[in-house]
C-alpha cells in the first residue's frame, strides 16, 4: 500500500506491521475502533453491545444491528484468527438467536448507559435506524469475523457456511500500516463473501430454502384424477372420520350443493354460523379456515378433485371462494345421503 504525496507527485510506501508490536490491544483499541467507527467494516451498523456475558460465562466481543434489524455478531482477534473463531461466533449467534425485541432493546440501554448515555432513548434509537418494524428485531442473526490474518481453516469454513447453507458470516481483515515517520494507517478488506459474489449467494439461498419449503410443506395445490370408485371410495372415508372437522365438513358441503354456483367465503361463513357451527363469527371464520386447510393438504388431492377454490397466493392460504365441480354434484350428494348415519 502507498500514500500519496500529491505535492511532491510521489508516493510513499506504506509498511505492513503486526498490532502487536505497537502494544496494541484486541479489547481496549480494536474493539473501541469499531465500536466508535463500525463503518470500517464496509457496512452500516448501530452498536447495541459490548463484551455481553452469555450462561456459558464467555463474551461476546460486539453486538451490533445493521438496517434490517438483524443482529450482528463481531468477534475480533487481533493478529492471527486462529482455527476455531467462527465456531466461536456461531455459538453466540445461535444463544443471541433466542432473544425477544424487547431483550435485545434492553442489551441496548445497558450499553448506552455504560457509555453515559441516555438509556430511555434505546428504543427510539433503534427505530429511527432500523428500516423494518422494530418487532422484526434479531429474526435473523449475522457473524462478522475480524482479524489481521485468517486461518485457512476459518476461511474455508466460512465460505462454505455462506455459499452451501446460506448462513450470513462475514470476514473482514484490518491490516495496519506505518509511514516513513511512523504513522499508523489502517485498510479494510472484506475477504468472506468474495466480492461480487455476494448478490449470487443470496439468491442462490432463496432458492434453496424455497426448495426446501416445497418439498417439506404439508400442502399442496395439485388436483387428483382418480377414477369413480376410487373416488368415491376415498370422499367416503373423508366424510365418516371421527373428528371435530367432519360434521363442519359436511355443512360446508351441503351449502356447497344448495345451489349450483359459486359461494364467497363470507356468505359461506354467515351460513354456518346461522347453523350454530361456531359461538360467534369469528369462531365459524376460524372453522372455515380449518377446512380451507383441509382441502390443500397433500393427501386430500381427491377434495381438489371434486371442489373448486380460488384465492390465496399458496396453498395454505385462506380461499376466496368455493364451488363444487358440476361433474361430481350428484355423486357427492349420493354419498353424503349414504353416510349420514354413519358420523
Amino acid at each position: 500500500m502507498y500514500q500519496i504525496d500529491v505535492e511532491n507527485k510521489r508516493l510513499k510506501k506504506l509498511t505492513p506491521i503486526k498490532f502487536s508490536e505497537f502494544e496494541i490491544k484486541e479489547r481496549f483499541d480494536i474493539e473501541e475502533w469499531i465500536r466508535k467507527n463500525p463503518g470500517v467494516l464496509e457496512e452500516t451498523l448501530l452498536i447495541i453491545g459490548e463484551q455481553n456475558s452469555l450462561p456459558s460465562g464467555r463474551q461476546a466481543d460486539l453486538l451490533a444491528i445493521d438496517k434490517n434489524g438483524n443482529l450482528v455478531i463481531i468477534e475480533l482477534k487481533r493478529d492471527d484468527s486462529g482455527r476455531e473463531v467462527h465456531w466461536q461466533a456461531i455459538t453466540y449467534a445461535a444463544q443471541f438467536s433466542e432473544y425477544s425485541p424487547n431483550e435485545i432493546i434492553t442489551l441496548f440501554e445497558e450499553y448506552l448507559q455504560d457509555n453515559n448515555e441516555d438509556p430511555d432513548e434505546a428504543k427510539s434509537k433503534i427505530e429511527a435506524f432500523i428500516e423494518e418494524d422494530l418487532e422484526k428485531i434479531n429474526q435473523k442473526q449475522r457473524i462478522i469475523l475480524v482479524s489481521k490474518e485468517f486461518h485457512q481453516d476459518v476461511l474455508k469454513a466460512a465460505k462454505w457456511l455462506s455459499e452451501e447453507y446460506g448462513m450470513d458470516i462475514k470476514c473482514v481483515r484490518l491490516v495496519p500500516f506505518k509511514d516513513e515517520d511512523g504513522d499508523l494507517f489502517l485498510n479494510s478488506e472484506v475477504l468472506i463473501p468474495t466480492p461480487g459474489l455476494e448478490e449470487y449467494i443470496k439468491k442462490k439461498t432463496m432458492k434453496q430454502r424455497e426448495m426446501r419449503t416445497v418439498r417439506s410443506s404439508p400442502f399442496s395445490l395439485e388436483v387428483g384424477n382418480f377414477d369413480d370408485e376410487t373416488l368415491k371410495k376415498k370422499l367416503k372415508e373423508t366424510l365418516t372420520r371421527q373428528t371435530e372437522l367432519t360434521p363442519r365438513f359436511r355443512a360446508f358441503l351441503r351449502i356447497l350443493l344448495s345451489e349450483d354456483r359459486t359461494f364467497k367465503r363470507e356468505e359461506i361463513k354467515k351460513r354456518l354460523y346461522s347453523q350454530g357451527i361456531g359461538k360467534n363469527l369469528g369462531q365459524t371464520g376460524r372453522y372455515l379456515s380449518n377446512i380451507s386447510q383441509l382441502l390443500t393438504k397433500r393427501p386430500t388431492s381427491h377434495l381438489r378433485q371434486v371442489i373448486e377454490f380460488s384465492g390465496g397466493s399458496r396453498s395454505g392460504e385462506e380461499k376466496d371462494d368455493f364451488r363444487i365441480n358440476p361433474k361430481y354434484r350428484k355423486m357427492l350428494e349420493e354419498i353424503l345421503d349414504e353416510t349420514e348415519d354413519g358420523v
